[in-house]
Formats: C-alpha cells, structure tokens, sequence
C-alpha cells in the first residue's frame, strides 16, 4: 500500500466486534453488493471490448444481443441498488453524522450521484446505438461496411465508458463511506463493551 493512502478495506466481520448490530448488517450488503456490481461491470467491459473488435455480421449480432441483454440486467441490479442506498443506507449516514459532518458529507453524496448519473448516460447511449444496429442487421444487409463496424466500436466505447465511471463511482463512494462506517461500528463496540 502507498505511504499517505489509507486502506478502504472495511473489516466487517462480526466475530471481531462486541455486538454485531444492523449497522453492520448494512455496510456487510454494501460491500457485498459493491463487488457483485464491480464483477458485472468487469465482465461487460470484457464483453464490450471484444464486441467492438468484431468484423462479421454475425459476430457483430450476437455480441450485440448478449451486451444489451447483460447491460439492462446490470442497470436492473444498479437500479435496486440505488433505491436501497438512497431509501435505507445515505439516511443512516446523515442521522448519525447530522451535527458533525453533514455540511461535507452532502456534497460527496452529491458528487457520486452525478458520477452515477453519468455512467448510466453512457450506459443509454450504447443501448440507443446497439438498438439501432440490431435493426440495420436484421434489415438492410448491404448496410454492413466499414461505417457499421465503426459506429458499433462507439457504441460499445459508451458501454465501456460507462463501466470504468460506474467502477470508479463504486470506488470513491466507498473511500467516503467505509471510513465512516468504521467510525459506527466502533462506536458501537464501544458503547457495548
């Protein structure tokens, strides 16, 4: 690890506290939610890059088919993240620190959720592009050059831009919110010990 760098690692693991609690039960979703997430969007990402090396119109469909149909599970799974974070997880984080540190933690939040806002744009552009595709393909065969290729390369450079911000959002939301929740549980432990 770099020296100035503090580790986001959050250790939550119940045994290692004085009283495992509902705060920990929240932080335990968000880190395992926080890697499904990472996973798909690695996988995606993977996915998009090959798409975009594609050169056969049937190559080109199927890829394509297999992108929207993972992109929208994945915006599915972000979308009921979301909600979860919004309605249940940020509140705690506000109740908690309002005395404290909600002039600063207000902005991060906002923050975050344009990095949100911008990967799921990226995420609806190659939606839009690879719908477009899918019925050039399934229309007009003579339509598939050189420009076609081209065009699904952008598409699917949204789709990986997307990826990379939502990775990064998941990243930076978690430098903010790991360190306080680690501030929680320990005072929790505290409290009870």
């Amino acid at each position: 690890m770099e020296m100035g760098r503090k580790s986001t690692k959050l250790l939550l693991d119940p045994i290692n506290t004085a009283r495992p609690s509902a705060y920990m039960q929240l932080f335990q979703k968000l880190k395992s939610d926080h890697e499904q997430l990472k996973a798909d969007c690695d996988e995606l990402c993977d996915l998009s890059i090959r798409a975009a090396a594609a050169f056969s119109r049937r190559g080109a469909k199927s890829l394509l088919t297999v992108l929207r149909d993972r992109t929208a599970a994945l915006l599915s799974e972000l979308s009921v993240h979301s909600r979860w974070e919004d309605e249940t997880l940020f509140p705690v984080f506000t109740r908690y620190y309002k005395k404290t540190i909600e002039p600063t933690i207000q902005p991060s939040l906002w923050v975050l959720e344009k990095d949100h806002e911008l990967a799921l744009q990226f995420f609806e552009s190659f939606l839009h592009a690879s719908y477009a595709q899918l019925n050039l393909l399934a229309m007009d065969e003579e339509a598939i050059g050189p420009t076609f290729f081209e065009e699904l390369k952008e598409g699917c450079h949204c789709l990986t831009q997307g990826c990379f911000i939502l990775n990064s959002h998941f990243q930076m939301e978690e430098e903010l919110i790991f360190p306080l929740a680690e501030e929680i549980l320990t005072d929790i432990d505290y409290l009870f010990s």
